[in-house]
Formats: C-alpha cells, sequence, structure tokens
C-alpha cells in the first residue's frame, strides 16, 4: 500500500494542529474542573451513599432549608462507653470506628444520609436531601441490615471487651426543616425538628438488639414488615402516648393477599379462569396430548380451590388424578412433593385393597429403576440398598428422575393421568429439578400438570412445555392467575356466609375493606363473628344473633391480629396444644406432639383434642403410612401462634421437641436430621445443631440437593465457631461444602474449601488428607491447570506412602484421575500406565464404578493409539459393569464410545443407532455434557454422510450446551465439527472462524497435545490446501507433527491421526509439484489406514492418490485407485466424497473417451 495516501495532507495537518491549540486551554480547564469534581465526590461518598453525593454536587438547590418528610434512624451501641472503660484509647477507637463503618455501608447501600456520628452511634436521614417514595421502608430495610451487621461484629468486640457488645435503633418518620446549618467556614447539611427528637426516644427505649418504631412508621410499612406491638408509652413533649411497635423482619409475604384456599360453599368471581380450564381438560381428553398449567396467586385467593372445581366433573375411569403438597418444613428434604405425589399414587393399595400384580403403582416401572422410587417414599429395604452403594449421588438423581420419569409414562399409558403439585413454592432443589424433566413428557404422552404455587422472585415456577408441530384445540401451557376478588364478588361472597339484612352496612365495609378481596379473610372474619357469639346458624345462613355484641366487636386491622383472636377464646388446654404443635412445625404426628405435651405440661391424650381443633377449622388430618398426621389448616394460624410465644420461651420448647424426635424415632434419627438441626438451632444447642446439620448436609450432598447441602454445611462451619474441639465435625463440613461446590461447578469456592480443610487440620488421618487432595486435583483439571491438578495428584499419592496394598480403592482412583490427565494432556504412555496401574489394583473387587471407569478411559487411550481390538474391549467391559450397577450415565458414555469405534471401523448404520441410543438416554436423565458429545459425534456422521441439515442441528445442539454449561473442550469439539461440515461446503469463511475458535478453546482447556487438537490442525492444514495457500498449509502440517511427537514419544506412529498427517504431506507435496513425495506420503498413509481399521479414511487415501496418477498421467492406476475409493464411500454412504470420486471418474471416462 502506498503509505502517501494514508498521510493527511499539509494544509489538513496545519489546520489540525490550529484547531488543537486553540481547544487546550479549554479542554485543560475542563480537565481541572472535572478533577475537582471527582475529587468532591469521592469525599463526599464516604458520608453519603454516590447518588446522592453526585446528585447534591451537580444540584446545589438541594442543600437550601426546606419543609421535607423524611425517616429518621438513631442507632446506637449499648454501654459501649462503659465496657470499653479498661481499654486503651486507640484501642477503642479503632473498635467504634470499626463498628461505625459497618453501619454506615448499611446506610449508604439504601440511599440514606448520615446526618451525624453520636460518639458510640449515629444519626441517619431518608428522604433529604434526596426524596424516595419509600423512604420509610428504606430505612427499616437499613436498620434490619444494621442488626445483622452488629451482630457479625459481635464476636470481634467480644475478644476485645470480653462481653458482647449490641446495638439498639429507633426508626420514626415526619416533617423536619433541612438545609444547611452554619457559616460559611464550617458548614452542615442536616435536619432538625420534633421527628428528630421521636426518633431518638424511640432509640432509648429499645432494649439492646432490637428495632423500634413509631407507629407512623409500622402504619407505612406493615405490609412489608413483621412488627410486634409493644404497646404505648409517654414520652417527654409528646401529649398523647405513642404506639411503639418492635420490627421482626421482612413479611414472608407483602400484604395485603394473605390466607391459603378459599373453603366457601360457592365459587365466586373466577368464571373467566373456570372456563380457561374446562377448555383445557376437553382438549386434553380429546386429543389426549399433554398439558401444563401454571396457577399462581397469593394465599387465600382460591388456587386449590379453582383446581378443584376445575376438575370436579372428572372421573377416575376417564383420568388418573394424584396430589403432591410441598411443606415448608420439607424444603431441605430431596423430592419432598413427588413423594407426596407418590405416597396419593399408592395410598389406595397399602390400604389393604387386592391389586392385581399387572395393575401395581410400579409395575411399569423397570425392575432396576424401581429401587429408586422405594427410596424416595423412604420404604426401600435394606437388602436393596447395596444395590445403590457403588453408584455415586449425581447417578441417583439422574436415575431416580429417569424411573419418575418412566413411572408417569407407564401409567399415562392405561389412562391419561393428572398430576397436581400444590404449594409448589416449598419444593425443594430436586423436586424443581424433576419438574424441568417432567413437564418434556407432555408431548410424549396425555399427561397433564397442574402447578399451584405463589409467586415467588428469582425461583422460576413456570416451566416451558416443549414445542410442538401439532395443530392443538388448546395450547400446551395455561398461565392463571389469580387477582383479589372485586368488591361485588366479595360482597356475594359475605352474603352467602351470612343474611347482610340485619348486619350494619358500616360493619359490613368494615369487613370487605379489610378483606381487600382475600376469600379467605372474608371466611375467617365471619368465623370471629360466630366465636364471639354474634351470629347463629338458621335456615342454611348465619343470622345476626346479638345486635349487642355487634356493637362491641373489635374487628382487627391485620389477619394474624384476627386469627390470634380466635386462638385466645379457645380453652387453656387447647391453646397449650397449639402452643406445641406450632413448635413442632406445620405439620406433625399425634405421637410426637403427646411426647412433647406429656413432657411439657404431662400426659394428655391429644388426638381427641386435635379432633376438637379440627372441628374448629384451625387442624386438618392427613393420615400417611399408619401414622396420625395433622397439619395446620392455615399457614398463618401456624405463624401466629408460634409468634405469640415470647421469645424467651421459644429455644426451651424448641429443645424439647428435639430430645422428643430423638425418643420417638430413635431408630431413625438420620431421616429426622433436617428437623433436628433446625430445632437444636432454634434452641440453641449448637453442638447438636452442628452435627444434625452436617448429617443433613450429607444427606442432601448424597441427593443431589445441592443448594440444602451447601446451606446445611455452611451452617454447621457457622455453629463450629461457638465449639471448641470438634476438628472432624469441622473438616467433614468443609469437605462436603467442597464436594457440592465442585458438582455445581463453583470450582473456586470448592479449592478454598477443600484447601481450608488441609491448612486446618494437618493432622487429619492420611486417607482422609489424600482424598481431599485426589479432590482438588480433578478441581483443577476442570479449571484447566493441568499442572496444579498434577501436582495435587502426585501429593495425595505422597500420603498413601509407597506399600501399594494399603488404601488400593483409592489409590486406584488416583491413578485413574492421572491417567485422564495424561490422555488430556495427549501423553498417552503415561496415561496407559497409570490406568493399568489403578486396572490391576481393582479388577477383582466388586468395586464396579472404579473398574468400569478405568476400563472406559483405557478403552480411549487404545482408541487414540489406533489399537481398535483391545479399544473394543475395554469398552465393552465398561458397558458390562455399568449395565450391571444399573448406571444409565455410564452405559450411555460407554455406548458412545462403542459407537465411535464402529464409526472408525465402517459401520455406520451401527454407529448412527448407538450414537441416538447414546443421546436418547443422555437427554432422557438430564447429563447434558454426555449429551453435547452425543450430538458432537452426530453431527460428524451426519456430515460425512452428507445430511448437511441434520449434520448442523447436532452441531448447533451441541455447541449450545456446551456453551450453556461454559464447558471449553466441549465448545472446541464443536467448533471443530462445525469447521469441518463447512469446509465440506466450501463455505471457506465460516470454517476458518470455527477452526479458529476450536484451536483458541483447546488452549484453554489445557489441552496443548491433546490428538482432538491435532484433528483441528488437519482441517486447517486441508483448508488452506483448498484455497491454494500451500506454504500455510505446511504450517499447520508442521504443528500437528509436533503435536504427535509429543502425544506419542515418537518420531512415527499407527494411529488415524498420523496417517491424516501423512495424507496432508502428501497433498501438500502434490500441491508443491513433488510427486514423487507425494505418493510416498500416501502409500505410508494407506498403510497406516489399512492397518487401523479406518475405512473412510482408506477411501479417502485411495482418492487423493488416483488425483496424483492422473497428475502423472497413469490413467490405468488411477482409474483402480478411484474406482476402490468409489466402492468404499457407496459402501459406507459417505455421499460428499461419493459424489467428488464419481466426478473424477467421469471426467475420466471422458478423457478415455
Amino acid at each position: 500500500m502506498d503509505r502517501r495516501q494514508a498521510t493527511p495532507s499539509d494544509a489538513a495537518r496545519q489546520r489540525t494542529s490550529r484547531d488543537s491549540t486553540s481547544s487546550a486551554t479549554g479542554e485543560a480547564d475542563s480537565r481541572n474542573e472535572a478533577t475537582v469534581a471527582q475529587e468532591a465526590v469521592r469525599r463526599l461518598r464516604r458520608y453519603v451513599p454516590a447518588v446522592v453525593a453526585e446528585g447534591v454536587l451537580h444540584d446545589e438547590e438541594r442543600l437550601r432549608g426546606e419543609r421535607r418528610e423524611v425517616a429518621v434512624l438513631f442507632a446506637d451501641a449499648v454501654n459501649f462507653t462503659h465496657l470499653s472503660a479498661s481499654l486503651d484509647v486507640e484501642a477503642v477507637f479503632d473498635l467504634i470506628n470499626d463498628l461505625l463503618s459497618r453501619l454506615v455501608e448499611c446506610v449508604h447501600r439504601y440511599d440514606g444520609l448520615v446526618d451525624k456520628f453520636t460518639g458510640d452511634g449515629l444519626m441517619a436521614v431518608f428522604g433529604a436531601p434526596i426524596a424516595h417514595e419509600n423512604d420509610p421502608e428504606l430505612a427499616v430495610r437499613a436498620a434490619l441490615d444494621m442488626q445483622k451487621a452488629a451482630a457479625e461484629f459481635e464476636p470481634i468486640a467480644r475478644a476485645q471487651l470480653g462481653v458482647p457488645l449490641q446495638i439498639r435503633i429507633g426508626v420514626h418518620s415526619g416533617l423536619v426543616t433541612a438545609g444547611v446549618i452554619g457559616t460559611e467556614q464550617q458548614a452542615a447539611y442536616t435536619v432538625i425538628g420534633d421527628t428528630v427528637n421521636l426518633a431518638a426516644r424511640v432509640e432509648s427505649l429499645a432494649q439492646p438488639g432490637h428495632i423500634l418504631v413509631s407507629s407512623r412508621i409500622y402504619q407505612q410499612t406493615q405490609a412489608l414488615f413483621d412488627f410486634q406491638a409493644m404497646g404505648t408509652t409517654q414520652i417527654k413533649g409528646i401529649d398523647q402516648p405513642v404506639a411503639i411497635y418492635e420490627t421482626i423482619g421482612d413479611r414472608a409475604a407483602p400484604l395485603p393477599t394473605r390466607g391459603l384456599e378459599g373453603v366457601t360453599k360457592v365459587f365466586l368471581g373466577r368464571d373467566t379462569e373456570l372456563e380457561q380450564l374446562h377448555a383445557l381438560l376437553v382438549a386434553f381428553l380429546d386429543d389426549q396430548h399433554g398439558r401444563l398449567v401454571t396457577v399462581r396467586g397469593e394465599a387465600g385467593m382460591g388456587k386449590s380451590r379453582l383446581v378443584s372445581e376445575g376438575l370436579s366433573t372428572l372421573t377416575s375411569d376417564q383420568v388418573a388424578v394424584w396430589c403432591g403438597r410441598g411443606l415448608p418444613y420439607a424444603q431441605g428434604v430431596g423430592y419432598g412433593i413427588f413423594r407426596s405425589l407418590l405416597q396419593d399414587a399408592v395410598r389406595p393399595q397399602q390400604s389393604g385393597q387386592d391389586y392385581p400384580s399387572d395393575l401395581a403403582w410400579d409395575a411399569q416401572v423397570s425392575p432396576s429403576l424401581r429401587i429408586f422410587l422405594w427410596q424416595m417414599l423412604g420404604q426401600l429395604p435394606p437388602e436393596e440398598q447395596t444395590a445403590l452403594r457403588h453408584l455415586e449421588p449425581e447417578r441417583v438423581k439422574q436415575l431416580t428422575v429417569l424411573a419418575l420419569r418412566e413411572w408417569v409414562l407407564g401409567e399415562a399409558r392405561r389412562r391419561p393421568v393428572v398430576l397436581i403439585l400444590d404449594d409448589f413454592h416449598w419444593a425443594d432443589d430436586l423436586s424443581r429439578d424433576a419438574l424441568k424433566s417432567l413437564v418434556e413428557l407432555i408431548d410424549q404422552a396425555p399427561v397433564l400438570l397442574c402447578i399451584i404455587t405463589r409467586p415467588r422472585p428469582g425461583i422460576d415456577l413456570d416451566p416451558t412445555p416443549p414445542p410442538t408441530e401439532e395443530s392443538l384445540a388448546a395450547p400446551l401451557h395455561l398461565s392463571l392467575e389469580l387477582k383479589p376478588l372485586s368488591p361485588e364478588h366479595s360482597r356475594m361472597l359475605l352474603a352467602h356466609l351470612v343474611n347482610l339484612s340485619d348486619l350494619p352496612e358500616r360493619l359490613i365495609e368494615t369487613i370487605l375493606t379489610r378483606a381487600e378481596g382475600n376469600p379467605f379473610y372474608v371466611e375467617e372474619f365471619v368465623r370471629m363473628l360466630i366465636e364471639k357469639g354474634a351470629l347463629r346458624l338458621g335456615d342454611g345462613q348465619w343470622q345476626v344473633a346479638s345486635a349487642v355484641a355487634l356493637q362491641t366487636v373489635e374487628i382487627p386491622t391485620t389477619l394474624r391480629g384476627l386469627m390470634m383472636a380466635r386462638v385466645d377464646r379457645l380453652p387453656k388446654d387447647l391453646q397449650d396444644l397449639l402452643r406445641s404443635a406450632a413448635v413442632i412445625g406445620l405439620q406433625f404426628s399425634a405421637r410426637l406432639l403427646e411426647e412433647v405435651e406429656r413432657r411439657l405440661h404431662g400426659p394428655v391424650a391429644v388426638v381427641p383434642l386435635l379432633e376438637r381443633l379440627r372441628d374448629q377449622g384451625l387442624m386438618v388430618e392427613r393420615p400417611q403410612a399408619g401414622e396420625q398426621v395433622y397439619t395446620f389448616r392455615h399457614i398463618i394460624t401456624h405463624e401466629t401462634v408460634y409468634r405469640s410465644l415470647l421469645r424467651s420461651q421459644r429455644p426451651g420448647m424448641h429443645r424439647t421437641v428435639g430430645e422428643c424426635i430423638e425418643t420417638v424415632h430413635a431408630g431413625d434419627l438420620t431421616n429426622q436430621a433436617e428437623v433436628l438441626a433446625l430445632h437444636y438451632d432454634r434452641a440453641r444447642v449448637h453442638d447438636k445443631a452442628m452435627l444434625y446439620a452436617l448429617l443433613a448436609g450429607d444427606r442432601a450432598r448424597d441427593r443431589f440437593a445441592n443448594r440444602e447441602a451447601i446451606e446445611y454445611y455452611s451452617r454447621a462451619l457457622q455453629f463450629s465457631q461457638h465449639l471448641s474441639g470438634y476438628q472432624a465435625e469441622r473438616w467433614q463440613a468443609a469437605v462436603g461444602l467442597g464436594q457440592v461446590e465442585q458438582r455445581v461447578g463453583d470450582y473456586e469456592e470448592a479449592t478454598a474449601c477443600y484447601q481450608a480443610a488441609l491448612d486446618e487440620w494437618e493432622e487429619a488421618a492420611p486417607e482422609a488428607r489424600a482424598r481431599v487432595m485426589l479432590r482438588l486435583g480433578q478441581v483443577w483439571e476442570k479449571r484447566g491447570d493441568l499442572q496444579k491438578a498434577e501436582s495435587h495428584l502426585r501429593q495425595a499419592l505422597a500420603q498413601l506412602g509407597d506399600t501399594s496394598t494399603m488404601f488400593p480403592v483409592l489409590r486406584a482412583r488416583i491413578y485413574s484421575a492421572l491417567g485422564s490427565l495424561g490422555r488430556r494432556r495427549g501423553d498417552l504412555t503415561a496415561a496407559q500406565e497409570w490406568l493399568e496401574k489403578g486396572l490391576a489394583l481393582v479388577s477383582d473387587t466388586e468395586h464396579y464404578d472404579v473398574l468400569s471407569s478405568i476400563l472406559n478411559r483405557l478403552g480411549g487411550v487404545h482408541y487414540n493409539r489406533g489399537e481398535w481390538d483391545k479399544a473394543a474391549d475395554c469398552t465393552e467391559r465398561a458397558l458390562e459393569l455399568r449395565e450391571r450397577m444399573g448406571d444409565v450415565v455410564g452405559s450411555a458414555r460407554s455406548l458412545n464410545n462403542l459407537a465411535i469405534l464402529k464409526h472408525t471401523s465402517g459401520d455406520w448404520d451401527g454407529a448412527l443407532a448407538d450414537f441416538e441410543r447414546a443421546a436418547e438416554l443422555h437427554e432422557r436423565i438430564g447429563e447434558v455434557e454426555g449429551l453435547s458429545l452425543s450430538y458432537s459425534n452426530l453431527g460428524l456422521l451426519y456430515t460425512e454422510r452428507g445430511e448437511w441439515d441434520r449434520a448442523e442441528e447436532n452441531l448447533r445442539r451441541s455447541f449450545a450446551i456446551a456453551q450453556r454449561i461454559a464447558h471449553p473442550y466441549e465448545l472446541a469439539q464443536a467448533h471443530k465439527y462445525l469447521g469441518w461440515l463447512y469446509l465440506l461446503q466450501e463455505s471457506w469463511e465460516e470454517c476458518a472462524q470455527h477452526l479458529r475458535a476450536a484451536v483458541s478453546l483447546y488452549a484453554e482447556a489445557g489441552a496443548r497435545a491433546n490428538l482432538n487438537l491435532s484433528e483441528a490442525y488437519y482441517f486447517q492444514g486441508a483448508l488452506n490446501l483448498e484455497q491454494d495457500r500451500i506454504d500455510d498449509a505446511q504450517q499447520w502440517a508442521e504443528r500437528c507433527y509436533s503435536l504427535l511427537r509429543e502425544a506419542t514419544g515418537s518420531d512415527e506412529g499407527e494411529s488415524v491421526e498420523w496417517g491424516r498427517y501423512e495424507q496432508l504431506m502428501g497433498r501438500i507435496a502434490q500441491a508443491r509439484g513433488d510427486l514423487v513425495a507425494a505418493r510416498l506420503y500416501f502409500e505410508h498413509s494407506a498403510e497406516i489406514f489399512r492397518a487401523s481399521g479406518s475405512l473412510i479414511e482408506v477411501g479417502r487415501t485411495a482418492y487423493w492418490s488416483g488425483l496424483l496418477s492422473l497428475a502423472l498421467e497413469e490413467q490405468g492406476r488411477a482409474r483402480e485407485e478411484l474406482l476402490a475409493a468409489q466402492q468404499i464411500f457407496d459402501q459406507l454412504g459417505a455421499a460428499p466424497d461419493l459424489q467428488r470420486v464419481e466426478g473424477q471418474l467421469a471426467q475420466l471416462e471422458g478423457l478415455s473417451d
């Protein structure tokens, strides 16, 4: 290129210079102003949040005096001055500065302003100088965060003061005068007025560790937070007594919508939703195509009633209807809602009825999978549990979901199935994952999934059904959201329950206003009036019984107040029973409650009392497997009764409940771990809480309930901070947490957990340390740092010592990991040595999981070496073991490897069938990494068959999965094969882009000498030859050779990869005109491919040799070679290669003519 053309003209340069000079001063001034402004903002941010700092800096009007509505917060460290008297002044300053820094951060988090520091506390303002529409809410949220920050700071203060340090907080809102006060030399922005004084008084009334608010704050934020009324108090300077409330925390769900399902005898205001549901049910029965229904709404809106009404026209001859229910205390128990569903399905057969074996609930499930459903039910016999011993937790999770799917599909073959999942907002992680898999069934069988849930931000409770090409009379997915009833329908509902003619209009309006369209709330008001004696039943409707009672009745302003009013009117024995039950939980057995009551109040028969509570609508009986089980009819009732207990009472009662559970379930404490961890946590019995949290973490980990496991292990570690000793338990918790973090792909957290365990307890047994080092090696391999991976694996071996007979299975696992590492690096010799050493340790044992994994990896090594018979033998043995274990995931992977062998040896139809079967298995169990691999292999096979659309479809699927799971190696594979597809289609630019990406991703994955990378180099060389860039092709060939030398430790080899290198060099030599060298390369290449059994490459080499013979004018030889290639391509069904060779043969015949 002419450089002169790229240079501006002299005139242009002078003009540019003059413009630059004239603007330099202005730019400098602007930069100086910007610097000053940035410094001002930086200094201001120490006292106010960034948005306030920047807003004030650019809007001086905000600093002028004005009347504003604000929320004012005071926080104070209780008795800090007295407690710190023994400390050095500098230490006191550092301590209080640390605390205040934490509190200031809480203020700024919600855009508040720190008005002033008060020695050992602060005053904060929300709403000045910048107002928000929810400043009272922001102030309360800041107060709650301060409470948490102070709790986290407490151990630091205790270490220096020797006693706890707590803060108290007060919040009030109202009008203030806000602005700058002071002189020009020293001024500050502040707020003054009675609101500030009252906020300070409220704070002074608070107990250490508590938050008090005024009635004004309470009224403004009661929809968002739970408060406890503390009565009224006279405050100096205020004429009337002031109502004070304690802030408890965030509401479980914002008001006004509270309550559970409506229980009225009429169903009003839901005509549109009911019509939609009926239309979908009619279509479901007519076309036998599955459907998904999601019903959302706050508690008490009538969600379950809507579904019940919608299904009321169905009969058991038409459909099977089963219902599972989520429970808040079952969120940490895997598959809780599906366990409930199965219990509903099997209950008729467990009631003593005689059922033919072919109609048994699990008759449609494969025998190898039934055990997973029995395990879910908690009814797996001990002799059957040994079948699960060799399976990894991830396999158990996948096979459990597969068993669920098979059960549902089997039932749907008999008759359409309706599965109702109620209260799904309380579902655990495993249940949510299982639902995602079951939703896919609606496109395969007549299955209607009905999900009933409250709205829950951040949790996906609305799975997407699979697309369908069928023309259907009703949509696949119906989403219904229930809103509050209209005033008209609320009045109609009340009129149905009560004769309104004698009811004062004022009282009617009060009930309807406070009910706010919630059917349950309307009914509860009526119950309250009945219990107060104001109503009596007559002519099928409640009538006014006492006008006097109506005049004196007080209507609670909240649903909790309403529920508590009902409880207060109960006899004392029922009140005591309710409180004990509330401590146990939302659902409980009569047997357990009776033991709790015996310890708290003496021997008592609880069943008659529970029946009285049931008759009054406070309890519901839910029989389970011979147990008398009861549940609070409404979550609000449970929460209200529990909150009525004094905080000082709760720990002792929770301890009693925990001890009773240990007594009642003495033979099965493992299955009570989650609830025992909860009770001993609330009882503040830290040692037991830690031990049960640890057990619950192990159970969640083994069920693959990752989120719950992380929570339990983290809680166990927190409990251990309060205890001395327990190093083994801390080790177990840290390692368990690391395992789960590793499983979910958070490798950095997993590394930190494992390393912390090793650093903290150096006295741990060598075997235990070796296991953690093995996991560290596996994590570093996933992170792509193969050097650190190998270092940790070798450290693991060093921990076990030199005696090979010690810990043979663990040693075999380490050898297997080192073998996998060697193969990934491309060091096949080292990989084979490690794997064979591991094989020798477990070949005669029943540790089939380790043995099958080693055999599968060893088969891969033999494949890379071109040793097909050995590869097939190892892979088939691995497949047999995995099928014997019922390991569907492992079987799918071995099946995939067998398909690769068939593909290479020329059995393309067999390979296609195995690839598709492997993909189907991976898809059924949701094993995405294996599914990505299967799609990639299918895409390659379809590419070579010339089925371009199917090839691209499968490769794009593989690419999408690899991208989603952020797996660089699988992404590299997908890019590489997409590049090969575009190479055959002669789409050079797309081919180049994908091959470049593949090479880069292999490097990112640490596959520097992996043989799959050599294939990418081969494709790059072929691409450059097609574009006549011979020198570039030569460079790629040389890179291929260097990689093969490093991987095999030899200058030549007999594997397919070596054959491709020789073939590529032959093409390059021919392009350069060195036909003699080309002939030698092709001959050597053909020998390698024939020896390795790679039929497609034998044909391709014959094709290139034929073109070389044409160039040498050896037409007879050319015809023989091209015909040989044609025969191979035709036999395989390799359409692109066949088309190309037939074109050359046609030209050759033309020349002959």
